[in-house]
């Protein structure tokens, strides 16, 4: 375990961790809307099916309350990890969770990319010990997924009319061919293709609401979409050129947005990761009310050497 900065050379107590029945989505604060929604997505049964999903609620001697989300994807390694931590925790016990849910075990089965959700009052020292216990073949990926964090607002938006000659539609899987290379282009890989995130959209397309905006006069190809993503957020934005300045991004989020409220409830709180460099999304996400988060709330990436 990662020594506990809190020691100031005096012994530091043991403490323990039990652990305890799951925690539901109701029962987390409003103040941790991703943990908050996810737990709702699980619960709901919008996010990944197979059991490829488990949730762990730890309990430590001193009363504070600890959960984390663990995926699995399709090879059964562990993909990604939603953390939950009581702000009043103690350094030392933050240590002893981290030892719980990044056992030897789960180390050793993590995926080549693994990415962590992470809202923590003491940020900085939960991100050392990650990176501490999951090794040096792991680096965090600043450069190509740096991004900000956006919550929804707690108002329900009003729906929009869909412009003259649209049609406001679900996604289908068929269409997760056309939409997988523009994903990976705008996400910014250059090697389309090198990247296969058809996998990734079908899910998304299967496992929950997705929508999609199409022309009357070719209503079987979407022109601009948006997914729901199985912790509770919203991505995949995007709008063809030729049909932008016509508010169908607006529409999308809007929409995307009711429906999520409507089966969730209005606490729970969906969010947004936006890449830095995509202005235009962001100043969107703005205009409707959308909070940016402080630092201390991120989706963190980690890949091994050579992984795209």
């Amino acid at each position: 375990a990662v020594v506990s900065t809190q020691s100031t050379g005096c012994q530091v107590p043991f403490i323990m961790m039990e652990k305890i029945a799951a925690l539901k989505s109701s029962e987390i604060p409003e103040k941790f809307p991703i943990f908050k929604m996810h737990l709702s997505f699980i619960e709901k049964g919008w996010s990944e099916k197979d059991g490829n999903v488990t949730t762990a609620t730890y309990r430590s001697s001193a009363g504070h309350i600890f959960s984390a989300i663990t995926h699995l994807n399709e090879k059964k390694e562990v993909s990604r990890t939603d953390f939950h931590i009581d702000d009043e925790a103690s350094l030392k016990e933050i240590d002893d969770f981290l030892d719980e849910i990044l056992s030897d075990y789960n180390i050793a089965n993590l995926a080549r990319l693994y990415q962590v959700n992470l809202q923590a009052r003491y940020f900085d020292y939960v991100l050392e010990g990650i990176v501490q216990r999951i090794g040096p073949n792991y680096a965090e990926n600043h450069d190509l997924f740096d991004h900000y964090m956006f919550i929804a607002p707690t108002s329900k938006p009003e729906e929009l009319t869909v412009p003259q000659g649209y049609i406001l539609g679900p996604l289908l899987e068929d269409h997760a061919e056309a939409i997988a290379p523009q994903w990976a282009l705008d996400i910014g890989f250059t090697d389309v293709k090198g990247v296969n995130l058809v996998p990734n959209v079908v899910a998304n397309i299967t496992e929950r609401p997705c929508f999609g905006i199409f022309t009357e006069s070719d209503p079987n190809t979407p022109i601009a979409w948006l997914c729901i993503y199985s912790a509770g957020s919203i991505g995949m934005l995007h709008v063809k050129e030729g049909h932008r300045g016509k508010g169908l991004g607006r529409i999308l989020v809007r929409h995307c947005l009711k429906v999520i409220q409507d089966t969730h409830g209005m606490e729970c709180r969906s969010h947004a990761c936006c890449q830095k460099f995509n202005a235009a999304s962001r100043n969107l996400l703005f205009s409707e009310g959308w909070e940016l988060q402080p630092v201390n709330y991120k989706k963190l990436y980690f890949r091994t050497p050579g992984q795209s």
